[in-house]
């Protein structure tokens, strides 16, 4: 994980909940910077904590096993599986997002530690309806390509060639998706290859959280190294902090009291 460099001493935010939980590598880079005199930021952060499933967003990304395997043994993780969730709260920050056309205000990522047979499992649900078209289509290609079979084709029509190799493609993709639906229903008994029935991932969505794009299955992106910089990507030891305005009084408010006893002495 990068080492935070953090030197605005003088920033509200620093040594407190709040900077940790926005856990960005120096100060320069926080997206709060030049707004932190706002009081509603913390208050918007605790929020934040109050809609994290039980054992927070974190457990899946420190999981020693897979997170996504279904019973024991579960697998070694060797990579991570991730997408991102929005909720509409905080209201004053909410707003709606061109691509994914859904109002929303926290984005968190989802990174589950995954094995390399989930991997497998997803990617292969994910690419079958490409992959047998292509496979069908060249098996269509020989007789289209072949000048006395093509002769013999267009004596039924002149377009029918063509025809074949269309039909071939969507055929192909049709027969993609039933196998690809067929896997998925075999996989799910081993694995959560729909994320959306994982348990924390159905915590989240009865709290109000969504997939960013859309409510369908999710579309997972795989990486070597979990992102470790911003909102939801802080360890769980963070949310066990104690609230700005609860124990916790930040750095900058310590040292404007301690000055104010000083004048006032």
């Amino acid at each position: 994980m990068e080492q935070r460099n953090l030197t605005d001493t003088e920033c509200t935010l620093y040594g407190t909940k709040s900077c940790a939980l926005l856990n960005m590598p120096d100060c320069e880079k926080c997206p709060l910077k030049g707004r932190v005199a706002d009081p509603a930021i913390h208050d918007d952060l605790k929020l934040f904590c109050d809609l994290q499933p039980e054992g927070t967003v974190a457990k899946l990304f420190e999981s020693e096993t897979c997170t996504l395997c279904k019973g024991e043994p579960k697998g070694k993780p060797a990579s991570y599986a991730v997408f991102d969730m929005a909720h509409t709260e905080p209201k004053q920050l909410a707003k709606r997002r061109w691509l994914s056309k859904q109002v929303t205000g926290f984005m968190v990522p989802l990174q589950f530690a995954c094995c390399k047979k989930c991997r497998k499992r997803i990617l292969l649900s994910a690419y079958l309806p490409l992959i047998a078209p292509i496979v069908l289509t060249v098996c269509v290609l020989p007789f289209v390509m072949n000048e006395h079979l093509a002769q013999g084709l267009r004596k039924v029509a002149g377009w029918f060639p063509f025809a074949l190799v269309v039909l071939a493609i969507a055929g192909g993709y049709g027969i993609g998706k039933l196998l690809s639906y067929l896997y998925k229903r075999k996989a799910d008994a081993v694995m959560y290859i729909d994320v959306r029935t994982h348990p924390i991932v159905a915590e989240m969505t009865e709290k109000g959280w969504r997939p960013l794009f859309n409510d369908r299955q999710p579309h997972l992106a795989f990486t070597k190294h979990r992102i470790d910089k911003g909102l939801g990507s802080a360890n769980s030891s963070v949310y066990a902090m104690p609230d700005v305005g609860a124990e916790e009084e930040t750095p900058a408010a310590a040292e404007e009291n301690t000055a104010e006893e000083k004048i006032s002495d």
